[in-house]
């Protein structure tokens, strides 16, 4: 009897994520527009999801238990891009393994990356404008709505420093959930190793870009008290988060990778 191996090894994954970089950045502009799009969408509605139960849940579960059950749920979300096929910006942060190879140019990973994160943006914000239209926020109380105000008045009100570190080890743990569904052919080893990283990084309060793009409009257009809150801080949100999303998954997962199996390989 042959025994064959249902999974790869580190540095087969690492070939594989060359690969996939390679078909990422010579993917035509429609179809990164609309699987980027379904991408912000995937994770705004798992955002949504995870949100309100967290807040369903309130202080009678305990904090920790609240972040684990809520990173649990978002981690929905990344498995439905991943299964799905859909785009996503802070996993395509992997791709820099591409350019380390020689394989992608850089101006063909900006290109990717350009195009997948306006898209990831349009589809969040589609979501967001349901959400907010649907009316599901307003329940006794407004308990949920007040703390979808005060999520997104948090995240505004971030420094840049911070906002950076914490996008940094956001994207550290949600790339490595998706460099790890590389080393499986079936779904379900796709997914468990998933939504092991992405759950740890809810847990901790990572700041995840894509999420956020969710998060700050759906708090702007509930917001009670979202009317002071003035739009740079919004944005400054956005650009640090972006840049620590791409530190962590960029360098700390996808150049390290690449510098440990195949740097010795390259011609």
């Amino acid at each position: 009897m042959v025994f064959t191996m249902a999974y790869r090894t580190p540095s087969e994954m690492a070939k594989a994520v060359v690969e996939s970089s390679v078909t990422k950045a010579n993917a035509d502009f429609a179809s990164l527009a609309i699987l980027g799009f379904l991408g912000g969408s995937f994770i705004a509605l798992a955002g949504a999801s995870a949100q309100t139960v967290s807040l369903g849940l309130g202080s009678w579960a305990g904090a920790g238990a609240v972040r684990f059950i809520s990173g649990l749920i978002f981690s929905v979300g990344i498995t439905m891009v991943i299964i799905g096929g859909a785009e996503l910006f802070t996993g395509n942060s992997l791709m820099i393994i591409g350019l380390c190879e020689r394989r992608i140019t850089l101006a063909r990973l900006l290109r990717n990356w350009i195009i997948v994160y306006f898209s990831n943006f349009l589809g969040a914000l589609l979501v967001a404008w349901l959400y907010y239209g649907s009316e599901l926020w307003m329940t006794p109380g407004m308990g949920i709505a007040t703390g979808f105000v005060n999520s997104a008045l948090s995240k505004a009100e971030l420094a840049f420093w911070p906002a950076f570190a914490r996008g940094v080890l956001c994207n550290w743990l949600v790339s490595m959930g998706v460099w790890m569904s590389y080393a499986a052919a079936d779904v379900t080893g796709r997914i468990i190793p998933t939504a092991m990283a992405v759950s740890a990084f809810v847990m901790f309060g990572g700041e995840h870009s894509v999420a956020n793009m969710f998060y700050l409009p759906a708090g702007f257009m509930i917001r009670a008290r979202m009317s002071a809150l003035p739009a740079p801080s919004i944005f400054r949100n956005m650009a640090s988060v972006t840049l620590g999303n791409i530190v962590g998954g960029g360098l700390l997962v996808a150049a390290v990778y690449w510098a440990a199996y195949l740097r010795k390989g390259r011609k």
